[in-house]
């Protein structure tokens, strides 16, 4: 099956898993159905591309990567319709916001997409804010990562696409 996205061109969906969430995202309820998407230039971030509009692709971080000590408490009921077998099939996403000025980027760390990997399955929950801010900054955390890993060109995050 070909896919076509604005940002990514057209591609075979044949190696990527699709995504349902059953209930939509919050703000594109209509939509059902993603694939998620890793391109060597962007890294960290990772786009969750929907399957159903070329124009929608939400840009995500997986949070314990940029931020150690982040947690999350969710209650066993908010998870039960993801049907999970083990805590590792359980992905956890934060959506990114990137301004127009790049260095303001911030990741709802209040709202994660939470996805069953294996059967792929999602939906986006609402936590407390809080306890959890809905505007956390990363941009400096991802150009410290990228230099720590070696990368002088942060590709997206410095060229602001």
């Amino acid at each position: 099956m070909l896919i076509e996205t604005e940002r990514f061109g057209i591609f075979e969906l044949k190696d990527k898993k699709t995504l349902r969430f059953p209930n939509g995202i919050p703000g594109f309820e209509e939509l059902r159905s993603f694939i998620l998407l890793e391109t060597e230039e962007n890294k960290p971030l990772l786009w969750l591309q929907s399957i159903e509009n070329k124009h929608i692709a939400l840009p995500v971080v997986i949070p314990f990567e940029l931020i150690g000590d982040y947690y999350v408490d969710v209650r066993e009921n908010e998870l039960s319709d993801l049907n999970l077998e083990a805590p590792d099939d359980l992905l956890i996403l934060c959506v990114v916001v990137i301004p127009e000025d790049v260095k303001k980027m911030t990741a709802n760390l209040a709202s994660p997409i939470v996805i069953n990997a294996k059967r792929g399955i999602g939906k986006q929950l609402v936590i407390d804010a809080a306890t959890l801010p809905l505007r956390f900054p990363i941009y400096d955390i991802i150009m410290q990562k990228l230099i720590g890993e070696g990368k002088a060109n942060a590709g997206a995050v410095t060229q602001g696409r």
